[in-house]
């Protein structure tokens, strides 16, 4: 009998800190996913979900990199509709969340370039991978015929920003693509690495490009859809 009690007792213990576990990674969990969801990703989103979808649709999905390209205007003329779904401040999570109204038209294909803003968030890098991976499988289970690129996380220049935190996260942006590329192997979609476009010899984002170190100036992406279309991307 003794014995049961105590058996009874070790697992009441063993479930209590099991919980105790899974709660606390439940609240960092929300910690995290709540940090993409501010006033103006609320209000991109409410404006993608007004605007009319078509058939063919090239989409452009990421952060505020994304967002800031003329995409429509620089390819003026594309034999195919183009929208821009870039969200200033987001990152693997808000792009998660937001899926369903990228895949509502099944688009034609999907330029995905994330990465920098979860690692201003201090997101490890396997969280962010897995978000990737989640985003990708999504596509190929809800529109199986879209073409799904994924682009590199572009360096930055952190002596043209005083940001805190930027600081200190140019030196994981190598090992952030590394694992995107990596990535795009194991799910058999096509990696695009931007990167030597627009960083300079010692890694850091070009200050000739960039207006403070994180952005592209709107030329840079002239040069960025010309690559796309030698390398017959587009």
């Amino acid at each position: 009998m003794q014995y049961r009690m105590g058996t009874v007792k070790l697992w009441i213990a063993l479930c209590g800190s099991v919980c105790a576990a899974l709660t606390a990674e439940a609240q960092n969990t929300l910690k995290i996913d709540s940090n993409y969801a501010n006033s103006y990703y609320q209000q991109r989103v409410e404006y993608f979900n007004k605007m009319p979808h078509v058939k063919n649709e090239v989409v452009f999905l990421g952060n505020s990199i994304t967002e800031r390209g003329e995409w429509q205007e620089i390819l003026a003329g594309y034999r195919y509709p183009v929208v821009n779904r870039g969200v200033g401040g987001d990152n693997s999570f808000g792009i998660l969340a937001r899926m369903d109204e990228v895949l509502a038209a099944k688009p034609r294909a999907i330029f995905l370039m994330d990465g920098i803003n979860d690692l201003f968030r201090g997101l490890p890098y396997e969280v962010s991978i897995h978000n990737y991976r989640r985003i990708i499988r999504k596509i190929k289970r809800e529109s199986p015929k879209t073409k799904i690129y994924i682009e590199s996380a572009l360096p930055i220049n952190e002596s043209m920003t005083t940001a805190a935190y930027a600081k200190g996260r140019n030196a994981k942006v190598p090992e952030l693509n590394a694992r995107i590329q990596q990535l795009a192997k194991e799910e058999n979609i096509t990696y695009i690495n931007i990167v030597p476009l627009f960083a300079d010899e010692q890694g850091n984002l070009r200050k000739d490009i960039s207006p403070d170190g994180v952005h592209l100036k709107a030329s840079a992406y002239i040069d960025w859809v010309k690559y796309l279309q030698e390398q017959k991307y587009l």
